[in-house]
């Protein structure tokens, strides 16, 4: 059973990332990975020939949070130098400004409203991820390709719209947010021994874990595993230990691809890292990290979450080194959405995607300096994160790295979007796209990669929105036409107002005509253009009433509700006993 070699393997395996090739660690890796998995001889491919992915999604990372975008004090130095020796994708758009709907697109390659996803789904939702969609999993899949996916998955929690149900050969992970159930920190002097730490100081105690499942983060939060060459599919743990679980994930990232070094891979790590955790994880910033990071950074706790993700990054990419697979190796790193500034230092940094004009822009009417809004209007606020189509809300940290084919050093600041995943890969492995499907992605970022002198395929990019994230969004905020950035609609991100006073209502303020911004000149959208390009905001809005006379917006699903808790393998309803603390894994319902 591979999930017991897994258990069995950790209690002597070293919960800490390798620092390196030739830590430890990572040779005792070698030992796991041949339990799990056979341990396969190197791929001989040539580098274009269906080409291994790496595909790293960071949770609510800013643009202004990484060495390479400019933070005086973070400390990312693989992450640095992979962006530094391959291509900086300085234009990288997330098709949605919150989670769910951020990762349908990059799975799809759809707009999230055609498929008719919400904003987020909560955790206690029955539906998922429609199953009629194709996901990039399968189209590599038809290629030959073995798929596995860590971290976060957030696409739907019941079984059939787990990973393993959506082209994963693999997965090891959470079924949504860190903060949407209660997960704990176990004490960094038992880390490496789960027997002592499976009930950590600040794990709530046993008789406070959720008899009854409640609205909302309530109930703890679940590990799952899923293999299907063996048929597991299973809680290993809940509440989810997050001292280990970035650990955990490398782990088993790294033992899979020991394994499949023979064949192309897809390897998924959607981090759940540096999203915040609920309150009571290391109050007030809410952040988490492994034993070996915390307190190494001068960021604090978001520093040291920050320093675990690109220790992942660099441990990996020794390890596939060492594999003798890395000219046939592409990584693509990016974020899903803008920082969550409702929660101030515990949330990233918009770097210079500030969106200053809604501090003070309403329309003229105003015009008020930051220091005087006093009022709520239709600006007059600073939080222009998450939740919001600003630049900071969508515009994201990217870059490609691929040796031999991404010159070093090199940027392209063309328009590329989350969408372009989907289509992008496929053309690299020459898979073919789904038939009778719209995809609003295109594979202009394939080109890019190949050749950073390539131009952008899209004409323009529209952004929908709903502040009321549990909804899907049936209408254009935003839109991105050459060098041009127009809104429709402005709001401000995830709780609203002037962060982190997060007490005041979310304003919402329509914009006929459009206000208008010149992006490439302005990235800080603080000078809105005048009059002199009415022609261009006439254009933008005569294109969008086109787009969406064409658009067919899907039905939304009457089960992003609250009527399933995944509590130890049980699936149930909101109002029944659920008891859910699990220290041995136990399966997952079948459906």
């Amino acid at each position: 059973n591979v999930a017991k070699s897994i258990a069995d393997q950790e209690a002597s395996v070293p919960l800490r990332l390798p620092g390196g090739m030739g830590d430890h660690a990572a040779v005792v890796l070698l030992a796991v990975a041949a339990v799990i998995w056979p341990v396969a001889s190197a791929d001989t491919r040539s580098a274009l020939d269906r080409p291994n992915i790496l595909l790293f999604l960071v949770d609510d990372l800013g643009y202004g949070d990484l060495g390479f975008t400019g933070h005086p004090t973070t400390h990312t130095p693989n992450l640095d130098r992979l962006a530094a020796g391959g291509l900086r994708l300085t234009t990288w758009y997330s098709a949605y400004s919150v989670c769910t709907s951020s990762r349908t697109a990059v799975m799809t390659g759809r707009l999230p409203p055609r498929v008719g996803m919400p904003g987020v789904i909560n955790s206690l939702s029955a539906a998922g991820l429609p199953l009629s969609e194709v996901t990039v999993a399968n189209v590599l899949k038809s290629k030959g390709y073995s798929t596995m996916a860590v971290g976060k998955w957030h696409l739907g929690q019941t079984p059939p719209y787990l990973p393993t149900r959506r082209g994963f050969d693999a997965f090891l992970g959470l079924p949504f947010s860190v903060d949407d159930g209660d997960g704990y920190t176990s004490p960094c002097a038992t880390t490496n021994h789960p027997a002592e730490s499976a009930h950590g100081p600040n794990q709530p105690p046993l008789d406070q874990l959720r008899s009854g499942v409640r609205l909302g983060p309530s109930l703890p939060l679940p590990l799952i595993h899923q293999d299907v060459d063996t048929n597991v599919s299973e809680i290993v743990e809940q509440p989810t230990d997050l001292t280990r679980l970035t650990a955990r994930l490398y782990n088993f990232t790294a033992a899979f691809a020991t394994a499949h070094a023979h064949q192309p891979m897809f390897l998924y790590v959607a981090f759940g890292h540096v999203h915040t955790a609920t309150p009571d994880i290391n109050p007030p910033l809410k952040q988490y990290a492994g034993c070996q990071y915390i307190n190494t950074t001068r960021r604090g706790r978001f520093g040291d979450a920050l320093a675990e993700v690109d220790g992942f990054v660099g441990a990996l990419h020794s390890h596939i080194d060492t594999l003798g697979i890395a000219s046939n190796t592409l990584t693509l790193f990016f974020s899903d959405n803008g920082p969550s500034m409702r929660w101030g230092l515990g949330a990233g940094s918009l770097g210079i995607f500030t969106g200053e004009a809604a501090a003070f822009h309403d329309r003229g009417s105003t015009g008020l300096p930051f220091s005087q809004c006093t009022q709520w209007v239709g600006g007059c606020y600073n939080d222009t994160g998450k939740g919001s189509t600003w630049e900071g809300g969508i515009r994201m940290p990217a870059f490609a790295f691929w040796p031999g084919v991404t010159a070093a050093g090199s940027v392209s600041s063309e328009v590329v979007s989350s969408m372009d995943v989907l289509p992008s890969l496929a053309a690299l492995a020459e898979a073919d796209l789904p038939e009778g499907v719209i995809l609003d992605g295109k594979r202009s970022l394939a080109d890019i990669i190949l050749d950073p002198t390539s131009k952008s395929a899209h004409d323009v990019l529209w952004f929908y929105n709903e502040p009321a994230i549990a909804n899907v969004s049936t209408r254009i905020f935003a839109a991105r036409y050459g060098r041009y950035k127009a809104h429709f609609i402005t709001s401000p991100g995830l709780g609203g107002g002037m962060y982190p006073d997060i007490g005041r209502p979310a304003a919402e303020t329509a914009h006929d005509p459009p206000i208008l911004f010149d992006v490439d000149a302005d990235p800080s959208e603080s000078r809105p253009l005048g009059a002199e390009h009415a022609a261009v905001a006439a254009a933008i809005t005569a294109m969008k009433a086109t787009f969406e006379a064409s658009f067919t917006l899907k039905a939304i699903d009457p089960r992003f509700g609250y009527e399933w808790a995944l509590c130890c393998g049980v699936g149930c309803a909101s109002a029944a006993a659920c008891a859910c603390h699990c220290p041995t894994s136990v399966p997952l319902p079948p459906m």
